[in-house]
């Protein structure tokens, strides 16, 4: 089966057979992440497998779904750039979905409300009684969320290498104390971060 090779910023689109990294041993020793697709199968540290299998549960991806997944460089803050593993499902499924909403095709959009919808991948799901459809500023929250939520992840992480004299509750104090600050200071080109 061939290896599939993820470049930084160049989407890769897959339809997975397994929705979980199976653990393999690594030839640069401890183990690694093994997925397998329809293309072929990749294979990522535990850490990356972990964000994948995550943002597929999120997304609610099936085995055979189309997704994409991307190796993408974004900006930190302060001029530094880091690496965030994107993951977006491809095109729709029409019908009735797992959590009992109905997927159908998108209507057209009046103007003022086509530069909110270009950005999406596929139509949203509709619920069976008419609903609103979200403000654009709810898909903005929902993302940085997300990636507030990677960041400290990847704090707590590292606050596992001090054998357990750096406790949860302080790194959570740190990582709001030094998230408010960077909000405040501006560090993402002038704008707030928040």
């Amino acid at each position: 089966m061939p290896k599939i090779q993820f470049q930084t910023n160049v989407p890769v689109e897959v339809r997975l057979r397994t929705l979980e990294g199976k653990a393999v041993d690594s030839q640069f020793g401890g183990s690694q992440h093994m997925f397998v697709a329809e293309e072929g199968t990749f294979y990522v540290s535990e850490a990356v497998g972990e964000i994948i299998a995550g943002k597929l549960r999120q997304l609610r991806t099936r085995v055979g779904d189309r997704v994409e997944i991307v190796k993408a460089e974004v900006n930190r803050g302060n001029g530094r750039k880091g690496i965030e593993w994107q993951v977006a499902e491809v095109g729709y499924y029409p019908g009735e979905q797992t959590d009992g909403t109905l997927a159908v095709p998108a209507l057209a959009a009046p103007p003022a409300e086509a530069s909110a919808i270009a950005g999406q991948r596929k139509p949203a799901a509709i619920e069976r009684t008419p609903a609103a459809a979200p403000p654009a500023w709810a898909g903005v929250l929902v993302d940085q969320t997300n990636a507030l939520i990677d960041a400290y992840a990847a704090v707590l992480r590292h606050s596992a290498r001090h054998e357990g004299l750096v406790k949860g509750d302080d790194v959570r104090s740190i990582f709001l104390s030094a998230f408010i600050n960077v909000s405040k200071s501006g560090a993402n080109g002038g704008r707030n971060a928040a």
